[in-house]
């Protein structure tokens, strides 16, 4: 099937108008056709005419007794026209680029034509819009969807011809708004004419004559489903269209910029990242106790205060909650959630989780002694840069130690991979830190194995950019290499195409790929700590099947962290409530041992209600022997 053919109203097409932009060689328009396809487009488009059948003979004979844009135009138009062979093999090649081909027929005789070439599309040039012969004869022959370009037109008239073509075809059909002006002046686009033309046309797109990108993307925004540019290879060249188009490279940026205004136009809803609710928890303001309160006592507006963080109940809300009794004792300073007027399920009254594999909870060192009560076999601290620099104290010989090194020292981002020689040296001075760190926790935890180190390597970006991921990642495996890890066993974390740090989201480029991963561990001799959720991140932004990408890395898994996930960004995602297919993946980490947390977004808030949530859904994992 046809790409157009499956078009939605809200979808992106984007055709590339060769034209005779050829220049009258099937080389050159191989060469084009590539260059669009390797620019991601979804058709070419050229153009077919009989100039007999188009200008009176006088005319043709001696383009000098007219005015001087015949002069110029039919010389020129003789030349580029390629012949009948020629289009036959560009259609072959359209079809091996798996790009749509389209022409636009200028006459009844180039109709015919063009109907032997099984197009995908037709399309009509601006000063056709009116010609209805035309019209009636190419669509009495094709059944395929047809284009019409309204340059050159008023209102009046594009109306008119929207009524004729709607009553006489059933063929699916699209208007494009067009200024027929080669270059057109900005002043003269009117892209908001898009919305009349949406009204009269069941679907809408934009015919660009001017120069740059830009309208292209203002035109998508405001509802144009197809955009057409012209492509050349030197703006220079002589030919009518020429200085109208963009070159290959450009093509290839406007594909790319009109995806991005894709996804930023998104839907019409209102969506939280993850990275607004850790910015609401640090910014926004919640109910909070100004003296001790006890169980039982009744809240009353003379009892609270409104700050941050913004964990508890907003200040929006007060009235539902002022007169109601408190079931948990609160500390001043304290924010107030829902969950203090219900009975609580607090850390130590969990049930006792029975799991085949070496498990644990996340923690920080300033809420160890509650996730001690559980005696996990695993506790792992997710660390600050100050957790590896000031005095903490923590033991327990129930739990093998895992350590999550800080991803954040400062104002910067821990980061190996860094072009930056001054965050390089930061960060392998933190990370150096966290290993002493480690080493001298270590006695206090339970005895045998080596106590694991979880690190992100780095290798983000604020910038999307086309990086050599591989490269990036042999940027950290050099740095470790130099890294001395006596007594404790690194495992660097795989890494999710789109993280969130410092309160926005970054573009990931090192050890993101399994390839890439699985290169760096047997290179360094390391195991890796295994993300799940990461893990579907980046199989669903590069197209993959997560079974195939875990069987790459599975001779290297150590560690592993839990939990579901959305999209290409949607991390800690609650077990069950995201796209992953956890049966299918168990099947195959039954096989290997490792030890495991759950890691849900904020799951530690109201006494670990996520992570309790968490540990409850994966327990039949457990009895299966997955976990």
């Amino acid at each position: 099937m046809s790409r157009i053919a499956a078009l939605k109203n809200d979808g992106l097409y984007v055709i590339a108008e060769i034209g005779i932009n050829h220049n009258g060689s099937v080389e050159e328009a191989l060469f084009l056709m590539n260059e669009a396809a390797k620019a991601g487009v979804d058709a070419v488009k050229f153009q077919k005419r009989t100039l007999s059948e188009i200008y009176v003979t006088s005319l043709l004979d001696d383009p000098n007794s007219a005015e001087w844009s015949f002069q110029y135009l039919i010389p020129q138009l003789k030349a580029l026209e390629l012949s009948e062979g020629s289009f036959h093999a560009l259609r072959a090649e359209a079809r091996r680029l798996g790009v749509d081909f389209i022409v636009t027929p200028f006459d009844q005789v180039s109709a015919d034509f063009v109907a032997t070439l099984d197009l995908d599309a037709v399309k009509f040039a601006s000063a056709d819009l009116t010609n209805w012969p035309l019209i009636s004869h190419t669509l009495d022959k094709l059944a395929c969807p047809a284009i019409f370009s309204t340059g050159m037109w008023d209102d009046t008239v594009i109306r008119k011809s929207a009524k004729f073509i709607a009553e006489s075809f059933t063929n699916r059909y699209a208007m494009l708004l067009c200024q027929s002006t080669y270059p057109a002046p900005p002043e003269s686009l009117n892209l908001r004419y898009l919305h009349s033309l949406a009204s009269i046309a069941p679907m809408v797109g934009y015919s660009g004559h001017e120069l740059g990108v830009q309208a292209s993307l203002l035109a998508h925004a405001l509802g144009a489903t197809i955009i057409e540019k012209h492509i050349t290879r030197d703006i220079h060249q002589l030919g009518p269209d020429h200085k109208a188009s963009l070159t290959p490279e450009q093509f290839r940026d406007l594909v790319r910029q009109l995806q991005l205004t894709r996804t930023m136009l998104g839907e019409d809803r209102k969506v939280i990242t993850m990275a607004e609710q850790l910015n609401r928890e640090v910014f926004a303001k919640s109910l909070v106790a100004k003296r001790d309160l006890a169980v039982g006592e009744t809240i009353r507006l003379e009892d609270l205060k409104f700050m941050s963080p913004g964990k508890g109940i907003t200040p929006d809300r007060l009235s539902e909650f002022l007169g109601k009794t408190l079931m948990r004792a609160k500390s001043a300073n304290d924010y107030i959630t829902e969950q203090d007027f219900e009975k609580a399920l607090i850390v130590a009254e969990w049930p006792r989780f029975t799991f085949s594999k070496e498990w644990g909870v996340k923690c920080r060192f300033h809420d160890f002694e509650t996730y001690k009560q559980l005696k996990t076999p695993v506790i792992e601290f997710h660390c600050s840069d100050r957790d590896v620099i000031d005095e903490v104290h923590a033991t327990s010989e129930s739990s093998a130690l895992v350590m999550h090194a800080p991803e954040v020292i400062g104002r910067d981002l821990f980061d190996l991979c860094s072009n930056n020689a001054e965050v390089v040296r930061k960060s392998v001075g933190i990370l150096e830190q966290t290993i002493a760190r480690t080493r001298e926790l270590a006695p206090g935890f339970q005895q045998g194995a080596k106590p694991k180190i979880v690190l992100h390597v780095g290798g983000m970006s604020l910038l999307d950019g086309n990086y050599d991921c591989a490269e990036i990642t042999s940027k950290a495996e050099k740095i470790l290499r130099n890294i001395n890890l006596d007594g404790v066993d690194l495992l660097p974390e795989n890494l999710p195409p789109r993280p969130w740090y410092l309160g926005g989201q970054w573009h990931q480029y090192g050890y993101m790929r399994p390839e890439d991963i699985a290169a760096f561990c047997k290179s360094l001799s390391l195991g890796m700590t295994f993300d799940i959720c990461h893990a579907q991140l980046y199989c669903k932004y590069a197209g993959i099947d997560l079974v195939d990408y875990a069987k790459i890395i599975l001779p290297y898994i150590r560690h592993v962290h839990i939990s579901d996930a959305h999209g290409i960004d949607g991390e800690g995602v609650q077990i069950g409530a995201g796209e992953l297919d956890f049966d299918a993946l168990f099947k195959h980490l039954e096989k290997i041992q490792f030890s495991w947390v759950p890691e849900i977004w904020s799951g530690h808030i109201n006494h670990g209600a996520g992570t309790h949530h968490a540990l409850c859904c994966l327990g039949k994992y457990g009895a299966q022997g997955a976990l």
